[in-house]
């Protein structure tokens, strides 16, 4: 696994895009064109409110078939920790390529390498949940202002059918 190429996105304070399925170049090219598409944060139609989320993408081969858990086991093995969050696209965002279906990403959570703040932060090294892409930036956004936690997303996911596809009104 390349923690090195890792840490240097998350230095940036940029969220990974990390390519875990090397079976479809097509759908990775989808993928990449569809997180790059400005959304509309706050649903008005201003085009000053359109947002991209800010990201790196990583395509290298030894990310082949990681996910949450066995980066945060990587990352805690290596003894240093490239904190911040992961998305990966993997074999079930290369499948909704091809079929048409919602795209959706794994959100992983790499901020919390104490377990003693698992409960503090309702969070833990490698927690997940699926992502809609357009979702993303809103995400994005809360996160770089501090307004939510990646629990409120997952918890939120957890109670909703396992996939983040906005918040209900009323919720």
């Amino acid at each position: 696994m390349d923690l090195p190429e890792l840490a240097a996105a998350l230095d940036h304070e940029a969220t990974a895009l990390i390519r875990t399925d090397r079976s479809n170049d097509a759908g990775w090219a989808a993928i990449l064109q569809a997180i790059n598409t400005p959304v509309d944060t706050i649903d008005n139609g201003d085009p000053d409110d359109f947002v991209v989320p800010n990201f790196t993408a990583l395509d290298h081969p030894s990310f082949e078939g990681v996910n949450g858990e066995r980066l945060a086991a990587a990352i805690e093995a290596a003894g240093n920790a490239p904190l911040g969050y992961v998305l990966l696209a993997d074999s079930q965002s290369m499948a909704e390529v091809d079929t048409g279906a919602d795209l959706t990403l794994v959100y992983v959570d790499l901020t919390c390498p104490d377990p003693e703040d698992a409960d503090l932060f309702d969070t833990f090294m490698g927690r997940s949940f699926r992502c809609s892409i357009p979702e993303i930036a809103l995400i994005d956004v809360n996160f770089s202002i501090s307004n939510m936690e990646f629990s409120d997303f997952a918890n939120y996911a957890n109670e909703h059918g396992g996939v983040f596809r906005g918040f209900a009104a009323g919720d």
